[in-house]
This record gives structure tokens, C-alpha cells and sequence, in this order.
């Protein structure tokens, strides 16, 4: 079984109207001033408040908090937090917490039902990405990213959340109309992994009340609902001490809190006083020893450890530094798990060890591994013998100090780029504190605090941590997945654990520390032959004699951030089509290799500290490598980046690993929906072209490590390679640094264009395929692609584009919202700049399987309309606000630059497409859509896969 803080945080359960997001873990002791407003936990902690956060509250109880910050600019992110959620709810109020969420959008004092959503889209917000809302066991909060900073905006934005708090208008129609919608939800949220959960919170948490009081509710108590009884949760529960306000944003030096008070200084408090809470209970046990059997997960996890009863603990200074051992010790021990892995003959996937506290129930340590079935003994057995040998023997101080660097260099980090820190980062701080026992700090605090207990921190101590935590006799250990043991299985469990601690354990192999072996020298620096300037777009291109083209932009959107990402060769393209298994596995195992001189955990060792690293990746007609650095460690990284294209390491533990996973991911497609479409349908659709679809299980395990080498290493080497750097950077001395690193390679070749592997078989139209899966989970899936052009004509791939965004919106307003057959129907478009009229739209949505034929032509019929009919003017500019926001925010990021700029050796029109395409927003109608949608969604252009449950 998997850690109890990982299944609940992961799996459950804050439910959303768009989304899931992670619940907080566990609920803050509520406690309150004369005036009975609520106490923030920074009121009785010596842990320094972050002083960038502005407190208040008005009479009637409601609090408040804001920030002015400046990044993203001209945005601001507006939270209303109430303090109910699931566990505050009676018998038969199950479920409704998280009903009322929804009910938020379906009718208020200013805003009638079925038109709050199209309001956020004329106002620039998307539904769901801006606007959102999620419940969980103890709050519900609500979310608006606004898309300005002015006082409108948040004039408009406060309207709303005032609507929320005391505005809602509960009409029975809407009430009734919206429990198909939840059940909706509730039949798209299940699945194998979901039911496992459902029966370790039934074996764990009997006595609680979280075991009965799951956000969604149940059917049975969600049909009895009414608008009377929603509307008393809400009075008892919405009520301004029950409230609090957070803004976060771009405010200049504006203070915003005349503007709460406008909307919220005047509501009445109820003159009686807030209900307590029910108690949540205590569990019946602290020990388990039980297996969940689940034949659709195809792997089974263990779960080992040690559980106590749950104790507050003081939010101090001295116990937060007294919990660094036990939490270093675990790093340490993960990072053996890490690296034992990666070696032939592990039975286990994967394994950790970790310390939780799970809400206010139980304080966890546990040891969880994932493994295949027929392996869960001797891979419980391995593990539980790591985790004895360092209860025996203890760390090493080379393990210590690696952990140690990387959190001071962490610490370091944060100050430095704290002052062009995201908006959203402190937000999520304050409605922490809001719900959680926590402060907000300050990083130059933290870094003040933290630094000498790190550094004061010695192996001794994280040994006696982890020998004190887990110097008990009474264990827990579990299983869950596809394994049957009966009802024997307490035996089974205990013998395993037995026959494990019968083993003798012996210290490990001493550590060392080698030096960085591929140190580049400013006297060997490669020759320029061509700098270019690009004043508009604020960069400089430069060509080296080596051929090495390098785009360099100087940035201040983030501070002490340098992103680097460096193309080379001609990606897949310069593979045989028939050898799809190859660059499959050569993706997913190249970096494991190392370098020659070092294999992949001496680099993680002798970089410690250091903010370098590369990632792999493997493109249709390009190979890159990717990092994220600062000015100081730029050489290192340039150096590093180097090293992987002359001198990979080849090592095969990245395809031990895979080759351990690869039958467990061909097990988990037989149950899952996406099998049959990723295994079949989509290889259909391309006359079974190698490159679509997944490749087989045989030819994936059949790929040697020689055969990657052989294919990749004459490409790394000598590939054409373009290297664009973008963030906050010196400009003379990192073109120094380009020069003595990429500037020195062997010379590069040009770009080969492979025209003849450009060519794709032509998209299938009218196709029906049905298939079915081995599950008891009672959904089908309908999936229908429309076959379209590729989009290496930017104007083109903008129209089909929002396109696609006009017909994800149809859906939502046809499928959800009039006829409430699927939950969260979408539709989006992808278009190939590689592959010649290569391109889709697509359709997909989950059903009951009674009601699929329903599903499907109502999905068939709203495309048809915008085939026949087209878009109209108001709803593209409508869903064009959202785009341009979200533009508008993205090129302040590194991020888009660096994907920009990186494409002008490949596709020479990239830079003009980045110069053009906030005019083509600004000018965009409905004839820039409605082309494609006449060319393309006619009905008899789809191709539908209906996947149904046995």
C-alpha cells in the first residue's frame, strides 16, 4: 500500500468543478480573540510572519489578507476561503459541501444561471485555468485569476466572490439539474486505483468520520437533496467569521482594503454562534495487517511501518529545526533506494521511505514499495533490509553532505529570486496558514534559521533520529494491488516480514567523490563568424566556425533563472519508420547512461549543490537537451551539456529499469481506457504507420543499449545543433562561456531535411471502432478525430487552433451544461510542424455505458453545427480574451522565449510568427476560424472509438 499521505493527497480528494486539486492535510485548531474573530497561527508562533502579508478582519468576523506583488504582471489571483468542507457535514447532508461548490456557478444575486462562465470568457478568464473552486474534508475555497490589476477588474472580481459568500439563489431547477452533473463527476473520478483507496480509508480509518464523509458524497444522500436543505448548509455554514478574503497581485502601491470593505464590511453576521464541528473521531487501530486485492492495477504496493496517534505539535522555531535528522535521514535512504533501482536483479520498481502526519489522525513513518506481484516478498524484503542496514549502520558523510548542498543551495535560491517570485507561490502560503498550522516566511528568514542547523547537522544525529522513530515492535504492513492472499493474508504478511528480518545486513560500500572530468578552458575557445543583433525582438544570433548557431537573450522576469535548450540533428526523422521501438526506449534511457567518466549517481554526488542538470528528450526532427541554471554555475552547465553529446556514458541502468516496468504498463492498458485507443485505434487511423501508437511490448523489450548508442552517438557528435540561452544572464560573459564550450565541438553538419520520411499515410475518415476492457468500472469513453491539415503556416495553425477552443466551449455548453451526458467533455486540436498534412481535432468524453450512442451523436451533432453554421464573431472574440492573457503572460517567462527563439534554425519563419501573433489576436474574427470548421467537421470526416467496460 502506498504511504497513507500519498493515497489521500493524491487520490482524493478535493473535488473541483474543473479539476481535481490536493486537499489540505489536516485542519488548524480554531481558536478565536474576544471579538471572536479567528486567530492566524502566526499570532502565537515565534516563527517570523513573512512581513509582505497585510492582516484584517471587519466586525463582522470576516478576515482578511493581500499582498502586492509584481509578477506576473498586471494580474491579480483573488481566493475565497470558507471554512467547511466534507466533515462538518450530518447524515444526510453527505456530499453537500462540495454540491454547494458547484451551485456557486448556476445562479446568483448579479450573475442568472448558465451565464457566470461566459462572463469570466468576455472578462479574459478561462473556466477552470482562471476560475475555479475545490472542496475538501475541511474547506471549500473559491478562485478567480484575474486577468488585470486595475480597480474594475477587481471591482468585478469582488462582485463575484461577494455572489459566492451570500448571493447564491439555490433554485430548485438548478439543484435538480446539477445532481446529474456530480454524478456525472463521480462516474468519470472512478477507476481501479480510486476503489483501492475507498477500501485502505475503510480498513484505516473506521471509527473516524473520514471514513463516510468523502467530498463527493453518495448518490443516494445527493438525489435526496433540495433547494431548502442546500440553502440551510449554506446559512449555517456561509457566513462572514467563517470566511476568509486573500488578494495576491500586481497593486502597485495600491491598498486594496477599502475595496473588501465596499463588499464585505456591511454583511450581518447571524447573531448566533458558528456551530463547532462534529468531532472527528479516532481510529479503532494503530497497526494493520491487511491486503487489498485489485486485479487492475497490475503492480501491487507494500506498505511498512510504523503509526501512532496523531499529537499537535507546537509551530515553533525549535521543533521545526528539531525535525531536520529524521527528515535528512529519509533523503539519505531514498537516494540508496535511488540508485539500487537502477541495478539488475532488483525486484523492486520503486521504493521510499517518508514521515507524515495524515490529517489529524494518525502521524505516519512508513517504508512503501511498488513492485510486480509475483516480486512483492523479495522486493519487501530488499527494501526492508535498506532500511535495517541504515538503522544498523547508520549514513555515511558523503551521503550527508550531498543532501546538505542541495538544500543550502536551495535556501541560497530562494533568496535570490524571491523578488520576482510568482504571485500564485504566495498565495498559496496564506491560504495554507488560512486552513493549516502554518506561518508564511520570508526566504532570507528561512535561510537565516535553517543554515547553521544544516550545517550544524551530522550523520550521528540522523541515525539516532531514524533509529529513535522506528524502535518499536508493533508494525503496520499492507498490501494493495493485483494480489491475492486470501484470507491467510495476515500470516503471509507476518512471514514476509520474518523471513526478511532473518537476514543479516552488513554496512555498505564506502563512498567516493570524483572531480568533474570534462572542465572546458577559455584558451580552446571556438571562432565566431557571424553576430546579429535582432532589435526587436531583443536577442543576439551568433554562428560559430563550427557551425554551432546560438541565440542569447537577456532577461528580468525571474531572477537568478537561465534556461538553456539545445537542438541537435534531425530528431526521429533520421530513424527507419520500422524502428519505432528504438527512439521509444532511447528517450526513455539515454540519460541513465551517464557520461563516459561518470555514471548518472557519481554526477548527482559530485554536483551537489550545484544548479545544473540535463534533460533528454527526442522530438520528430530533433534531439534536445534542456537545463535550468544560474550566471555562477553557466560554465558547469554549458560544460555538462557538452559531455552529453561527446562522450555519453551508454550504461544500461535506465533500460533495467524500464525493462522491470514495461510488462506492468502493458498489463495496466487492458484495463484502462486509453489501451485499445493508443494499441489500436490510433494505429488505424494511420494504415498502422510505426510512428503512431505505442510500439509493441516484444519490440520494446528487444532494444539493446549498442543499438541507441550505434544510432545516436554519430548524431550527438556531429549533428547540426542550434543552443539558445534565455534568463538572467551577464551578455559578454556568457558568449565567453558559449565560445570555450559549444563554440569548441567538433564542426556540425548541416540539417538534412529527410523529405521522403515527411510523409505520413493519409488520415482515415468514417471510421467506427468499438472495443472493450477488462474493468468493473461502470464508464465508456468516446473518443472522435477529425482529420486536418498540418500548421507550418502559422495563420493557418492559429485558426484551427481556436477552433478547436470554439468547439471544446460548444461542448461544455451542449454536452454539460444542457444535457448533462458527460462531466467534462473536451475537444482540442493538434497539428504537426513536421509531418505534411498532418493534423486533428478531437473529441473526448466519458458516458454510461447505457448511454453512449446518446453521447456520441450529441458530440457528432455540436461538431456538425459549427461545420454548417460556423462560429459567430462574438463567441471567438469571446474565447480569444482568455488566449491573449494568457499570452501576455507567457512572453514574461523564459520559458517562451527559449521554445521561440530555439525553433529559427529549423523553421526560419518562427521569429516572424513571434512578432505576429499579438496582432493576429487583436484582429481576430470569426472568418478566421470558420474555414476550418466548414473544411474539416462535417460528419462524415469522423472517425469515432467508443472503448466500453466488459
Amino acid at each position: 500500500m502506498n504511504s497513507i499521505r500519498n493515497t489521500l493527497l493524491l487520490l482524493i480528494p478535493a473535488l473541483t468543478l474543473g479539476a481535481c486539486s490536493q486537499p489540505a492535510a489536516g485542519g488548524q485548531t480554531i481558536t478565536q480573540d474576544s471579538a471572536g474573530i479567528r486567530a492566524w497561527p502566526h499570532e502565537s508562533s515565534d516563527i517570523q510572519l513573512d512581513d509582505r502579508i497585510h492582516f484584517g478582519n471587519f466586525d463582522n468576523g470576516l478576515r482578511f489578507a493581500w499582498v502586492s506583488n509584481p509578477e506576473p504582471n498586471d494580474r491579480c489571483y483573488l481566493r475565497l476561503h470558507v471554512n467547511v468542507g466534507s466533515l462538518a457535514e450530518t447524515g444526510p447532508e453527505q456530499g453537500m459541501a462540495h454540491f454547494l461548490e458547484h451551485m456557486a456557478f448556476n445562479g446568483s444575486e448579479n450573475f442568472e444561471a448558465g451565464t457566470l462562465i461566459e462572463w469570466f470568457q468576455d472578462h479574459g478568464m478561462n473556466f477552470g485555468a482562471d476560475t475555479n473552486a475545490h472542496t475538501s474534508f475541511s474547506e471549500t475555497v473559491y478562485k478567480l485569476d484575474l486577468p488585470h490589476s486595475d480597480e474594475k477588474t477587481l471591482r468585478e472580481g469582488l462582485t463575484v466572490m461577494k455572489d459566492f459568500a451570500f448571493g447564491l439563489l439555490l433554485e430548485e431547477k438548478e439543484v435538480e439539474a446539477e445532481k446529474g452533473v456530480i454524478d456525472g463527476e463521480e462516474r468519470e473520478r472512478d477507476s481501479a486505483q480510486y476503489r483501492m483507496f475507498l477500501e485502505q480509508i475503510d480498513q484505516m480509518f473506521a471509527g473516524t468520520r473520514y471514513k463516510d464523509r468523502i467530498p463527493i458524497g453518495l448518490k443516494r444522500t445527493r438525489d435526496a437533496f433540495s433547494a431548502k436543505s442546500v440553502r440551510a448548509f449554506y446559512e449555517k455554514w456561509y457566513r462572514p467569521d467563517n470566511m476568509t478574503l486573500v488578494l495576491v497581485g500586481d497593486l502597485g502601491d495600491r491598498n486594496p482594503e477599502s475595496l473588501f470593505a465596499d463588499y464585505f464590511k456591511n454583511v450581518t453576521c447571524p447573531a448566533i454562534p458558528l456551530p463547532e464541528e462534529p468531532d472527528t473521531g479516532k481510529p479503532e487501530n494503530y497497526s494493520f495487517s491487511f491486503s487489498i486485492h485489485e486485479e487492475e492495477i497490475p503492480t501491487v504496493s507494500v506498505s511498512y511501518g510504523v503509526m501512532s496517534e496523531w499529537n499537535e505539535k507546537p509551530l515553533t522555531i525549535a521543533q521545526s529545526v528539531s525535525e531536520l535528522p529524521l527528515e535528512y535521514a529519509y533523503s539519505m535512504l531514498n537516494t540508496r533506494f535511488a540508485e539500487l533501482v537502477k541495478k539488475e536483479g532488483t525486484p523492486f520498481m520503486s521504493a521510499s521511505a517518508s514521515q507524515s502526519e495524515v490529517f489529524d489522525i494518525f502521524e505516519d513513518n512508513s517504508l512503501n514499495i511498488t513492485s510486480a506481484p509475483e516480486k512483492w516478498s523479495a522486493a519487501f524484503g530488499v527494501a526492508e533490509q535498506e532500511l535495517r542496514r541504515a538503522l544498523k549502520f547508520g549514513f555515511q558523510d558523503a551521503e550527508l553532505d550531498e543532501i546538505r548542498a542541495g538544500a543550502l543551495r536551495g535556501l541560497d535560491e530562494a533568496v535570490e529570486r524571491e523578488s520576482t517570485a510568482h504571485s500564485r507561490s504566495i498565495l498559496n502560503s496564506i491560504l495554507s496558514a488560512a486552513e493549516n498550522e502554518f506561518v508564511p516566511t520570508r526566504a532570507k528568514w528561512r535561510k537565516d534559521i535553517y543554515r547553521p542547523a544544516i550545517e550544524a547537522l551530522t550523520v550521528g544525529d540522523c541515525h539516532e533520529a531514524l533509529k529513535a522513530t522506528w524502535d518499536r515492535e508493533d508494525y503496520s504492513i499492507t498490501t494493495a494491488g493485483n494480489l491475492d492472499l486470501g484470507e491467510k493474508a495476515k500470516d503471509q504478511l507476518r512471514t514476509a516480514l520474518l523471513n526478511s528480518k532473518q537476514v543479516e545486513v552488513n554496512a555498505g560500500a564506502e563512498i567516493s567523490v570524483s572531480q568533474f572530468a570534462y572542465a572546458s578552458s577559455r584558451e580552446n575557445s571556438g571562432g565566431i563568424i557571424s553576430s546579429e543583433e535582432v532589435g526587436d525582438l531583443d536577442f543576439e544570433h551568433i554562428r560559430f566556425e563550427n557551425g554551432v548557431s546560438v541565440n542569447i537573450k537577456k532577461t528580468d522576469f525571474k531572477e537568478n533563472q537561465i534556461l538553456i535548450l539545445l537542438n541537435s540533428g534531425e530528431g526521429r526523422l533520421s530513424l527507419e519508420i520500422e524502428k519505432n521501438a528504438l527512439a521509444w526506449v532511447g528517450e526513455r534511457v539515454f540519460n541513465s547512461g551517464g557520461l563516459g567518466a561518470h555514471s548518472d549517481d557519481d554526477l548527482r554526488r559530485l554536483l551537489a549543490g550545484k544548479q545544473v542538470g540535463v534533460s533528454f528528450a527526442m522530438g520528430e526532427d530533433r534531439f534536445s537537451l534542456s537545463g535550468s541554471t544560474t550566471m555562477e554555475d553557466l560554465g558547469l552547465q554549458f560544460e555538462l551539456m557538452c559531455a552529453y553529446l561527446s562522450d555519453p556514458g551508454w550504461r544500461e541502468d535506465g533500460l533495467v529499469q524500464l525493462r522491470r516496468a514495461v510488462p506492468q504498463i502493458f498489463e495496466s492498458l487492458k484495463h484502462q481506457h486509453g489501451g485499445p485507443l493508443t494499441l489500436k485505434f490510433l494505429p488505424a487511423l494511420f494504415d498502422n504507420d510505426p510512428r503512431f501508437g505505442l510500439p509493441t511490448q516484444d519490440g520494446i523489450l528487444e532494444v539493446a543499449m549498442e543499438e541507441i548508442r550505434d544510432w545516436l552517438a554519430p548524431i550527438l557528435a556531429d549533428g547540426a545543433m542550434e543552443v539558445t540561452v534565455v534568463g538572467d544572464l551577464d551578455m559578454e560573459e556568457t558568449k565567453a562561456l558559449v565560445a570555450q564550450t559549444f563554440g569548441a565541438l567538433n564542426p556540425r553538419k548541416e540539417l538534412k531535411h529527410w523529405k521522403e520520411r515527411r510523409n505520413v499515410p493519409e488520415t482515415a475518415t468514417g471510421l467506427r471502432k468499438d472495443y472493450t476492457i477488462q474493468t468493473q468500472v461502470p464508464k465508456s469513453l468516446v473518443f472522435i478525430i477529425y482529420p486536418a491539415s498540418d500548421g507550418m503556416d502559422a495563420s493557418r495553425r492559429r485558426g484551427m487552433s481556436m477552433l478547436g477552443t470554439v468547439l471544446d466551449d460548444r461542448l461544455r455548453l451542449e454536452i454539460r451544461e444542457r444535457l448533462g451526458a458527460a462531466y467534462s467533455p473536451g475537444a482540442g486540436s493538434e497539428f504537426s510542424s513536421v509531418y505534411e498534412n498532418n493534423g486533428f481535432f478531437y473529441i473526448q468524453a466519458m458516458a454510461d455505458p447505457d448511454k453512449v450512442e446518446t453521447l456520441v451523436e450529441a458530440c457528432l451533432a455540436t461538431a456538425d453545427t459549427l461545420a454548417q453554421k460556423g462560429a459567430t464573431d462574438e463567441e471567438v472574440k469571446r474565447l480569444a480574451e482568455p488566449e491573449m492573457n494568457g499570452l501576455r503572460d507567457a512572453m514574461r517567462t523564459n520559458a517562451y522565449w527559449l521554445d521561440g527563439l530555439s525553433k529559427s534554425l529549423r523553421r526560419p519563419s518562427a521569429l516572424d510568427d513571434m512578432r505576429s501573433i499579438q496582432a493576429w489576436f487583436e484582429n481576430l474574427s470569426a472568418d478566421q476560424v470558420n474555414p476550418w470548421a466548414y473544411k474539416f467537421l462535417s460528419r462524415n470526416h469522423a472517425n469515432v472509438c467508443v472503448v466500453n467496460p466488459e
